[in-house]
């Protein structure tokens, strides 16, 4: 399995939900390659074999999205995860 990540190291936020991806996939010892990318993104890009997880009609927050605006949760993340990986 590839995890691609996307983020800005200059975002605090998106530095956390880095690290919050690479602890998820290490503490559940799942087998996969992270290819990591740092660019200016407004919020993290996060793909499972090519296939985003982490765009706004996949994960269901709490919170309102719009385009400009969508910033995944912690929660977001996992339950996007979860439920990626469960599907291979």
């Amino acid at each position: 399995m590839e995890i691609g990540l996307t983020y800005s190291s200059k975002d605090p936020r998106q530095l956390e939900a880095r690290n919050f991806v690479r602890r998820f996939i290490q503490d559940r010892g799942i087998l996969a390659r992270i290819v990591e990318a740092e660019k200016d993104v407004k919020a993290p890009e996060i793909t499972i074999n090519g296939w985003c997880v982490t765009e706004p009609s996949r994960i269901e927050s709490s919170g309102k999205k719009t385009a400009t605006s969508f910033f995944p949760t912690l929660d977001d993340l996992a339950r996007a995860l979860e439920q990626t990986i469960w599907t291979l």
